[in-house]
């Protein structure tokens, strides 16, 4: 109606229009029409507002996110629930909070580290070269423009300093190592016997009462649910994008218009050796820092390899490891002084002791990219790619809000869209609001399909956003209840399904009684021949992995108290499978830190010193909300 109104608007028509919304204007004021509605806001963190469209933002990165984790298996329920909202609120409120406290004690992410960064993220590099139009096309997708996007990167490093400064300087004495390593490499030696449910399967008797019993008691198991089929219309940018047609004359404009994309910076591959020198060291201290450096430098002049002597002598713990090695480094990332050193050097040259504020620097220019140029022919595929890509983008704006204002205001029908924008209507086939292919693998469009508008009224659907480049509305064709199976179709099913319970069930009977008998003081190794059990005998870490026994049952003996007075312990578990466990627990040794292997120290130092980390970071982000003054607007979520 919206979008009719507008390409009718004209002569007596547009005045009539004028007059009547003349009257609001001059009742309400000029103003609110010119300023637009009024932010709504979900949130205020101390004076700070967090508006409806932040938050909406960040609810719909949650739910990829979680989509992306669980695909189809993704619960429209969980994601639309108070709580998930709830939580998403809270992660907005908490970087709101991160965010001031950073400002407030002077982190700073510079432009050349930003710059720096932004050419190090693999996403945005093509045959290892930093590619602008990855850059630009990754911020495009997501929404922002590119200094907005730089904003965020900037935004979430300085918030990153703050969190390495808990998780990355965690402090773990050896005292709490060493305990932690005399339970983690703990071993327990024990038998265990396996009572299989399958061996009760053919001795159980399922009769006919039983199974019309189960049908008639659980008619909800033996149902077909309510399914629909649907018409529906898309509005996506990869269609847009099929039908865009680009000339060679056009594509010849792009590429001398944008030549400098197209244009590779020299880049540079660069060691060093660092020596450094505090910023309030006396010229004692520089002399020795220098007088050290210089020898560095003609060592390596001399023919010693550059990365044995950075990985002995230099300072810098991130490139020492890896020989010195920089990496490739274009113009702009490095101090002034280091990188005029660079710019100086040959392929293969070492330089002498090079000035920063960090100290002294010995460099070796390893490796020398030299500047080029992609000619048309070899950038046309690219031009063409992005060109279609930049101009369905653009058709997909400007179409979608004609797409949802049509798709409302036309409720009974979607052929005035798909005739509006030369759309096609298309069919699903039948599924149901927990399964279905084609347009229906969508679990937001399936709930969007059986709301009440859809399945009851036979309304349009709401605009469903599939994801940032599509949008689909969909209208019932038909529909078919939820309906009983009838009993022989499933007869077959339902008699598997008792007596494969009943197999579990005695299969557990069995061994919970073989247990009491065993706490009671029965023969283990009599028991086991009575019943026709075998043994295996095992010693198992907690950390080592088996096929068998199952992990449920390792957990369940490492549960176990310790024997004592070398009386065995026995326990017992179903296994997960329908197959119950018996165990017998004879020995527990734990761990000899002394003897651990260093790397494993390490690992398990680090994996503590994370998990104390991590731990420090949520507490200090519970500290900054318990101080804040916060208030929620829960209603608006």
């Amino acid at each position: 109606m919206l979008t009719e109104i507008r390409s009718r608007a004209t002569g007596w028509i547009a005045w009539f229009i004028v007059i009547l919304i003349s009257i609001p204007f001059a009742l309400w004021g000029v103003n609110t029409y010119f300023e637009g509605a009024a932010e709504i806001n979900v949130a205020v963190v101390n004076g700070e507002e967090i508006d409806q469209r932040a938050y909406r933002d960040a609810l719909e990165v949650s739910r990829a996110r979680l989509g992306q984790l669980l695909g189809d298996n993704a619960d429209p329920e969980l994601t639309n629930s108070a709580e998930f909202k709830n939580n998403v609120l809270t992660g907005l409120i908490t970087q709101v909070l991160l965010s001031m406290d950073a400002d407030q004690k002077g982190y700073r992410f510079s432009d050349a580290q930003l710059r720096q960064f932004i050419q190090s993220v693999p996403a945005f590099q093509r045959d290892n070269r930093f590619a602008s139009d990855l850059y630009e096309s990754a911020a495009r997708s997501q929404g922002y423009s590119v200094s907005d996007f730089e904003q965020r990167l900037r935004r979430q490093n300085v918030i990153d300093q703050i969190r390495i400064g808990f998780t990355d300087t965690s402090i773990v004495t050896d005292h709490t190592l060493d305990a932690l390593l005399r339970l983690a490499l703990q071993r327990r030696h024990f038998d265990y016997a396996t009572v299989r449910r399958q061996e009760f399967i053919d001795r159980v008797e399922i009769s006919e009462a039983e199974i019309e019993k189960e049908y008639n008691d659980n008619a909800h198991r033996y149902q077909e649910p309510e399914k629909i089929k649907v018409q529906f219309v898309r509005l996506a940018v990869a269609d847009l994008e099929k039908t865009i047609a680009l000339s060679e004359p056009e594509l010849r404009q792009i590429y001398e218009t944008n030549k400098d994309r197209y244009r590779a910076p020299e880049q540079r591959k660069v060691s060093h050796i660092l020596i450094t020198v505090p910023q309030s060291a006396d010229e004692d201290r520089l002399a020795e820092a220098l007088s050290e450096a210089s020898a560095l430098a003609e060592r390596a002049r001399g023919g010693e390899d550059f990365a044995e002597l950075a990985r002995e002598h230099s300072q810098d713990p991130g490139s020492a490891p890896k020989g010195g090695d920089l990496g490739v480094l274009v113009r702009g990332v490095m101090v002034k002084p280091f990188e005029e050193a660079v710019y100086r050097l040959r392929v293969g040259e070492v330089s002498g002791p090079v000035k920063t504020r960090f100290g002294y620097h010995v460099i070796k220019l390893t490796d020398l990219v030299p500047e080029s140029v992609q000619t048309f022919e070899q950038a046309r595929e690219q031009i063409e790619r992005e060109e279609r890509r930049r101009l369905s983008e653009a058709q997909f704006i400007e179409q979608a809000e004609t797409f949802r204002n049509l798709v409302y205001e036309e409720p009974q029908t979607l052929a005035p869209v798909a005739e509006e924008l030369g759309l096609s209507l298309g069919e699903s086939d039948w599924f149901s609001v927990d399964d279905g292919t084609g347009i229906a693998a969508n679990a937001r469009l399936r709930e969007a399909a059986f709301s009440n508008d859809v399945f009851i009224e036979g309304l349009n659907s709401e605009t469903v956003e599939i994801d940032a480049n599509t949008l689909v509305a969909v209208r019932k064709l038909e529909t078919q209840t939820a309906r009983q199976k009838p009993l022989d179709d499933v007869r077959a099913d339902i008699e598997r399904t008792l007596r494969e319970n009943r197999a579990r069930e005695r299969a557990r009977q069995l061994g919970a009684q073989l247990l009491s008998e065993l706490e009671a003081g029965g023969d283990w190794e009599q028991l086991l021949s009575n019943n026709a059990l075998q043994a295996e005998a095992v010693s198992q870490a907690r950390h080592e992995r088996r096929a068998e026994p199952n992990p449920q049952v390792v957990a369940e003996v490492f549960r176990a108290r310790p024997p004592q007075s070398d009386q065995p312990v026995y326990g017992g578990v179903d296994s997960g499978s329908g197959d119950y466990v018996l165990f017998r627990l004879t020995k527990v040794e734990d761990g000899d830190p002394v003897q651990s292997d260093s790397s494993v120290r390490d690992r398990f130092r680090a994996a503590l010193e994370r998990r104390n980390g991590y731990d420090f970071f949520l507490s200090y982000q519970q500290g900054l909300r318990d101080q804040a003054d916060i208030k929620k607007f829960t209603e608006q979520l």
